[in-house]
């Protein structure tokens, strides 16, 4: 039973769903905890800190047990009340809080340190692609503005904000999944293809090969086919597209250093310009939003780029600070 209130560490290190989604183990107990993260702030602090007990005393339970550092913990709050009812003893209370608190961080450090597990985070800027290969033999392209993050010894479940195409390598003996986490949703993959995009405050996922499934933030299970293209907003609780791509390198193109565009508006392209190298983009006349552009671009090199989309269509593009204005010939 998910407990309804949670005013301490104590509240969350007992409950054993937020246990599991501390360690990614199960797709409902996910999708709540996200949900009741994002939807209560206040508490982040608490969170942060039980979750970082879990992750800590979980690695190795013959060190340090949960019950320990409850136990810790307890006493603590029980040093606390004690202060309030005898202001005398503050300067005491002090030292022992001190040790207490030293305590907790040394088992903290110590799980850190004998397990070898620490956070990997990977970022990239605008204009540049970062290939990534996982312990798992899993490798992934991390798209520009973009941040990959994993823990050492867990690489099989990963965070991504930004875009990412994944080629997942499949664990034929032990069936193990493999997990990308995002704002909005769950990806659940035992071996496939597909690419993960989080701008614009949703998340977009395309199939190439192989199967996933989608664990939605509102609790829903989507299953996906090859070819297939969802987008969804948790805020909205929305799926705001579902369909099918032919060309899938349209979705997948910019891996390999260019944008593909396919009888695109030149504002929707100028948008995806904007997500892969930051620059504001000004038009200075309604005209050229509406040329269709078809081609590809670089998104490497923001120089050759604009010269490109200039041969394509007829326009002129200039840029002024972090700007980029477009106007008729």
């Amino acid at each position: 039973m998910i407990k309804k209130r949670y005013n301490n560490i104590n509240d969350f290190l007992e409950d054993a769903s937020f246990k599991n989604w501390c360690l990614q183990t199960n797709g409902t107990d996910i999708n709540f905890w996200e949900f009741w993260v994002a939807n209560n702030p206040d508490k982040s602090t608490l969170v942060n800190k039980a979750r970082d007990l879990v992750l800590g005393v979980s690695f190795d339970t013959k060190l340090v047990s949960k019950e320990k550092v409850a136990f810790e913990w307890k006493k603590l709050e029980v040093k606390i009340q004690s202060n309030k009812k005898n202001p005398k003893q503050k300067v005491r209370f002090l030292t022992q809080f001190g040790a207490v608190a030293s305590v907790l961080l040394l088992i903290s450090l110590s799980f850190y340190f004998l397990s070898g597990t620490g956070k990997v985070t990977h970022r990239t800027n605008y204009g540049e692609i970062l290939n990534i290969k996982l312990q798992d033999g899993s490798d992934v392209t991390l798209n520009s503005n973009s941040t990959l993050s994993y823990y050492k010894n867990e690489s099989r479940k990963v965070w991504l904000s930004g875009e990412a195409f994944f080629q997942v390598d499949k664990k034929v003996a032990t069936q193990a999944k493999f997990w990308v986490l995002t704002d909005d949703l769950s990806v659940e993959v035992y071996g496939t293809s597909f690419n993960v995009s989080t701008k614009k405050k949703k998340t977009d996922v395309f199939l190439e090969e192989g199967s996933i499934w989608l664990k939605l933030k509102n609790g829903a299970d989507k299953k996906m086919v090859p070819g297939n293209y969802v987008s969804y907003s948790s805020k909205k609780d929305l799926i705001l597209e579902d369909k099918n791509i032919f060309n899938p390198i349209v979705k997948t193109s910019w891996k390999d250093g260019s944008l593909l565009f396919e009888n695109l508006s030149l504002e929707k392209a100028m948008e995806k310009i904007e997500e892969s190298y930051g620059f504001s983009i000004v038009f200075k006349d309604d005209n050229s939003k509406n040329i269709s552009i078809t081609g590809a671009v670089p998104i490497t090199n923001i120089d050759i780029c604009i010269k490109a989309i200039e041969k394509s269509v007829d326009v002129i593009i200039i840029k002024k600070g972090d700007s980029l204005v477009i106007s008729e010939k």
